[in-house]
């Protein structure tokens, strides 16, 4: 699932909890209410204050219990906002080369290449690194070139070798 169909999700989810509850409060406050004046009546006072009702206590408490699963259900819509506004990321793809062309050396500096295709890797460094001629490696580089593996980028005096 993707992040932004799941942040509507758990925003959606989020409102319905936050508004069930609240829904829930209305009615324990008319409960609580009723209840109140049933217990006013029931003793017979006149002037009974909200304050010695003994289910205007237990509402008290319950408000503290609604307050704390508004605030979860608060934090979980941010989560739900946060993930809708995020962008979704590419997924790089590894591409399969074909090197069943190659030679011993050709591959041996394919896989030099493919090792360090992070930062790309200079020429001279593949002349140093196996020890080849320079012309012995622009003739690899220019194999691996044309059957598009590599690209050669020029840098100042040398080339960078970049994976295609």
């Amino acid at each position: 699932m993707k992040p932004k169909h799941l942040g509507m999700l758990i925003i959606i989810t989020s409102l319905v909890i936050v508004s069930l509850f609240f829904y829930f409060d209305f009615i324990l406050d008319k409960q609580n209410l009723d209840n109140c004046l049933k217990f006013c009546e029931a003793l017979g006072e006149s002037s009974c204050s909200l304050e010695s009702c003994p289910f205007y206590e237990k509402h008290q408490s319950n408000e503290r219990i609604i307050f704390v699963i508004g605030l979860l259900a608060s934090f979980l819509g941010g989560i739900g906002f946060y993930l809708s506004l995020t962008k979704t990321e590419k997924l790089i793809e590894q591409k399969e080369y074909d090197i069943s062309k190659l030679n011993k050396e050709e591959k041996e500096v394919f896989l030099f290449i493919k090792e360090n295709k992070e930062d790309g890797v200079y020429q001279s460094t593949i002349v140093e690194r196996f020890n080849f001629p320079k012309s012995k490696v622009s003739r690899v580089l220019d194999k691996l070139e044309r059957l598009d593996i590599i690209e050669r980028r020029r840098r100042g005096m040398t080339n960078i070798i970049l994976l295609k």
